[in-house]
């Protein structure tokens, strides 16, 4: 009976932690290091599930990134995508480093980008930092992610080519 009540609770925690609807805005900020540039854009993220994810830009208007179990769809700058992640290595890559930071599986995105892994709390602000161990062609060379209460606050995800992403979640 205990091993069934202890299955049962474990069970119960796993589905809400993957059944959570999460919703908020956030602002995003894209830095290209050679010129120094930095892109401005804003919008509302939703999440649900672990592996539904909608990033719907209202700034700049009719942009969106749509992870749907294995499908991965943006819109950006003009141009459409869609990919399926089960038959593309380099956007599942993305899609899992995304969906694992969110929700909070760094230890995964860490072992996934070949990164070390340093968490420290202060303040009851998790904070997360991941760097890769080796130089790459593509993918992230940092990752920072800081947690409130189990919820992603602020996001940075530094690229090998020289652009940063630092995004600020607000619910």
């Amino acid at each position: 009976m205990k091993k069934i009540l202890t299955l049962l609770c474990l069970s119960l925690a796993i589905f809400t932690t993957y059944a959570q609807q999460i919703e908020c805005t956030f602002t995003q900020d894209k830095t290209i290091q050679a010129s120094g540039k930095v892109i401005h854009s804003e919008g509302v993220i939703s999440f649900n599930g672990s592996d539904q994810l909608t990033m719907t830009y209202t700034k700049p208007a009719g942009e969106y990134l749509v992870i749907s179990g294995p499908m991965l769809r943006s819109n950006a700058n003009g141009q459409s995508i869609s990919v399926d992640t089960d038959k593309n290595a380099r956007f599942r890559s993305l899609r899992n480093t995304l969906l694992n930071c969110i929700t909070g599986q760094y230890e995964q995105a860490a072992a996934d980008n070949d990164a070390e892994l340093q968490v420290s709390e202060k303040s009851g602000v998790k904070t997360v930092s991941m760097k890769a161990r080796k130089n790459a062609p593509r993918g992230y060379s940092r990752i920072v992610m800081e947690y409130i209460k189990e919820l992603p606050v602020r996001m940075v995800l530094e690229e090998f080519g020289g652009i940063s992403t630092e995004y600020f979640f607000k619910y």
